[in-house]
């Protein structure tokens, strides 16, 4: 089973930064969700401005909102036995974030699958794999990133499915 991980997180560094929100679904459509409450927050000052709507819903106890203690515990109950991560950067961004949550022991198989690959055209990317908006067009979804961790596991999900889809009907 694929599972598409998605974090909104309060930065880039993982080391100081901290988790906001956690999104993933299944390619049999179970999903998971939430928040993250930290208590203190501390981060960088762009990705406390982009999740201004995340940490208003934080602020205001939102429902989905799970301790940083517990989030991990919530999370290994939603997760099947088996699986396989797909998330863009999932492998150099989203991971380092879950391995510093306390209690991570959750085995990532060291298979990871990252649209970025799936849609990367050397002749109009160069060296650097394409964004998650260049990766939707390419695939013919329209629309803007959302940027909220569920929206985009959902988004990254349907990538992947459109990438194998075209490779088993060709």
């Amino acid at each position: 089973m694929i599972i598409s991980i998605d974090l909104e997180t309060t930065g880039l560094d993982p080391e100081t930064c901290q988790i906001l929100e956690i999104g993933a679904v299944t390619s049999e459509g179970r999903e998971f969700h939430c928040y993250v409450d930290n208590g203190l927050i501390q981060g960088e000052p762009y990705a406390l401005q982009m999740n201004q709507a995340i940490l208003k819903k934080i602020a205001n106890n939102h429902l989905d909102l799970v301790s940083v203690k517990h989030v991990v515990s919530y999370f290994k109950g939603w997760l099947p036995e088996q699986w396989t991560a797909t998330g863009k950067n999932f492998a150099s961004f989203d991971l380092p974030f879950l391995l510093r949550l306390p209690g991570w022991d959750i085995k990532v198989k060291h298979r990871i699958v990252d649209p970025g690959n799936l849609y990367w055209k050397p002749v109009f990317d160069g060296h650097c794999l394409p964004d998650l908006k260049t990766c939707m067009e390419r695939a013919g979804i329209g629309g803007d990133v959302p940027h909220t961790a569920l929206e985009d596991a959902k988004i990254v999900l349907e990538l992947v499915k459109r990438y194998y889809d075209s490779q088993n009907t060709a």
